[in-house]
């Protein structure tokens, strides 16, 4: 498939040629009839113009790369690379100073534990789970749960998922704010879990797409009451949260 965009004076500023979703593809940007930019695609991600080069042989009738051309996404693809590996070791740091960094480190990748001097709950849970808290609007309480369990930097606290895909921070929580918040979305997500929406096979498109598959079942139906009973037995107003998520 080949897609032009065309200005207002009908110059063309972007041509893109590809296969599938992305599947493998390069993009052209053009400034006054002349080509100043190429970005390249591979398996639904940006990719260098090496890689791209490389899946390339499976495609013969696609465009090679322009070596005359700055491959400005090669560039990119380094900072984002540095900037996940600098994430990561602030990530372990915070982990090393942290009430934490005395209870074993779980295996998964999405988890928070709830501290109180030697006492602790632990809970995990899957990237889909708190997705869906974010982004479901049949589940109002969800938002604020996040808020409540440090998951959002607008909660006044330092850190939240604007940090980065490594995340792992320490704050403090108020206990009964976390508990109100937790019983309130225990009954929203029963509900959505007994009667999720259903979800249209057609999103404005001329095409049906295929049917959806089914949502594997949220966490929180089994690990927020565990929660709540560890909540409900601690007598300080206050507790410690390490929070951290993919």
């Amino acid at each position: 498939m080949i897609n032009r965009h065309f200005g207002d004076n009908g110059s063309l500023v972007e041509e893109t040629h590809g296969y599938g979703v992305l599947d493998i593809a390069i993009k052209y940007d053009f400034k006054a009839g002349a080509k100043v930019d190429e970005t390249y695609f591979a398996k639904r991600r940006m990719v260098s113009r090496r890689t791209y080069e490389k899946a390339r042989v499976a495609y013969p009738d696609m465009p090679p790369a322009d070596n005359a051309i700055e491959d400005f996404g090669s560039l990119l693809l380094q900072e984002v690379r540095k900037q996940q590996r600098q994430n990561k070791v602030k990530a372990e740091r915070r982990l090393a100073e942290s009430a934490e960094s005395r209870f074993p480190r779980p295996a998964s990748t999405n988890w928070l534990r709830v501290i109180s001097g030697e006492k602790s709950h632990l809970v995990v849970f899957a990237s889909r789970d708190w997705k869906v808290l974010s982004r479901e609007r049949t589940i109002p309480t969800g938002r604020e749960w996040l808020r409540s369990f440090g998951f959002s930097s607008t909660s006044g606290v330092t850190g939240g998922i604007a940090e980065g895909l490594v995340v792992g921070f320490e704050v403090t929580g108020n206990r009964e704010a976390m508990l109100n918040a937790s019983q309130l979305l225990l009954t929203e997500v029963n509900a959505f879990a007994a009667n999720p929406p259903e979800t249209s096979r057609w999103s404005g498109s001329i095409r049906p797409r295929p049917k959806p598959r089914k949502m594997p079942p949220l966490a929180w139906p089994t690990v927020l009451p565990p929660l709540i009973e560890f909540l409900s037995g601690l007598p300080e107003p206050t507790v410690k949260i390490f929070n951290h998520h993919r």
